[in-house]
């Protein structure tokens, strides 16, 4: 269980962390703003996702 746990906030790290350093410095060089909006989408998807998995697996 300790394992899983940590597993999905190492996930979600990354994920925060990318919505960040992924627009910022690997997009920045591109003119137009449709790469940093593509990019929040799928990173939105992402973690829609990710949190439907995890509640869909949440036990008490």
């Amino acid at each position: 269980m300790g394992n899983k746990i940590t597993g999905w906030a190492v996930w979600f790290l990354v994920l925060v962390l990318s919505a960040f350093i992924v627009p910022y410095q690997f997009l920045s060089g591109i003119s137009n703003v449709y790469g940093a909006f593509m990019y929040w989408g799928i990173f939105a998807l992402a973690a829609m996702i990710s949190v439907g998995i995890i509640t869909a697996r949440w036990r008490e």
